[in-house]
């Protein structure tokens, strides 16, 4: 059974749909998920190749429908095409053997598909109904009471492009920066290691209460801010000390306290797999993280990425694709790993990451759509 949204509504609809994944989609598919007659989450996924063959068309559907079952109590979606492409190429809606594969394929599994559209260059339409071939005019998006009602709104959407680069640093930062993390890697095997770290960096060892206590205020750019840059760049390079900060920063200072006995016993030769946490940053059996304090982690790691040495990024490139892909944020994970890579492609973290973007895995977390947030869940891959 197919529900077509009339012309009216349909615009109202894709009106919406930036709100839903926070971003303006290019070039990409954003299946919008519904539960009953309530929309519950947005997944976002890239376009494949126009000219990819049906078994490739066949693999994206079995994996974009895949992700779909796990939000919780989904049972319908309106798919929407947003490409490059133009009605008048195509004497209608691109790409339609795309979305008439995945449609065919919802259908047989049980979904509802309410509708499915496309919002190319020059046009708009539905692939469902008998509408105009070279479709409805974007003005009547763009003209929609949905649209005008945004624009009353705060700006809440994401520049994908922005959140995918560093933002350049002063020379005289980066010097400061970069000069404070070579004299903390000279010392690392030193026994004036932790005088130097406790008396200089104010560090007496407790890695949790570190992490937390960076998050307090934003980067300043001031001495102390270039110490904490450097500080965490170098205790960053130890791939244990990483993993205690990102679960410190998504989960607080208790599941930093597990995460930090789960390495000792790891180290030790023991058994974690029954720890609390031991699959976190694997994306399983933990709950949502605080997205507001890995929001403040982002600013701190993009902060000191760009202050320091390039040989020096791959360990915060990677933390920075973690918690990008913590938030749902596939894509603009891909591009820290790629970054990450082009610098040292033997980093574990990033290939493990890597890893699981290529085969269509997110935190089970991205998944859990309380009711009373139903409306403005997104999942980006």
């Amino acid at each position: 059974m197919t529900t077509i949204i009339q012309a009216f509504d349909a615009s109202e609809f894709l009106a919406l749909v930036p709100s839903l994944t926070g971003f303006d989609p290019r070039n990409s598919i954003v299946l919008v998920a519904f539960r009953g007659t309530r929309s519950c989450g947005a997944l976002r996924l890239d376009l494949p190749a126009e000219n990819a063959a049906a078994p490739v068309r066949k693999a994206f559907a079995t994996t974009a429908l895949g992700m779909l079952c796990k939000i919780p109590e989904v049972d319908a979606l309106i798919p929407v095409v947003y490409t490059d492409d133009t009605f008048e190429q195509y004497s209608g809606p691109p790409r339609r053997a795309l979305i008439t594969n995945l449609t065919t394929r919802a259908r047989h599994g049980g979904f509802l598909v309410r509708d499915a559209l496309c919002v190319a260059s020059d046009a708009w339409g539905s692939y469902l109904d008998d509408g105009p071939r070279r479709g409805r005019s974007l003005a009547l998006i763009e003209e929609s009471i949905a649209r005008q009602n945004q624009r009353g709104a705060p700006h809440t959407r994401v520049d994908r492009d922005a959140e995918s680069t560093l933002e350049p640093a002063d020379l005289v930062s980066s010097e400061r920066a970069s000069r404070r993390f070579r004299e903390l890697g000279l010392l690392r095997d030193s026994a004036e290691l932790a005088p130097v770290l406790y008396w200089d960096y104010g560090f007496d060892g407790d890695v949790v209460g570190l992490a937390d206590d960076m998050l307090g205020e934003p980067p300043a750019d001031d001495e102390n801010t270039l110490k904490d840059a450097a500080l965490l760049g170098f205790l960053a390079q130890s791939p244990a000390l990483r993993d205690v900060i990102l679960i410190t920063w998504g989960w607080g200072t208790s599941a930093g306290d597990e995460c930090a006995l789960t390495q000792r016993m790891f180290s030790a030769g023991e058994d974690i797999s029954e720890m609390p946490g031991a699959g976190a940053l694997g994306g399983w059996d933990m709950p949502r993280p605080d997205p507001v304090r890995i929001r403040r982690a982002l600013v701190l790691l993009r902060y000191a990425a760009a202050r320091l040495s390039r040989s020096a990024r791959p360990p915060l490139l990677t933390m920075i694709a973690w918690l990008y892909w913590a938030l749902g944020a596939g894509s603009i994970a891909a591009s820290w790993i790629n970054q990450a890579r082009d610098i040292d492609p033997d980093y574990g973290l990033a290939d493990l990451l890597s890893t699981m973007l290529s085969s269509g895995h997110l935190p089970d977390w991205a998944f859990e759509v309380p009711p009373e947030e139903a409306s403005g869940a997104a999942i980006e891959q």
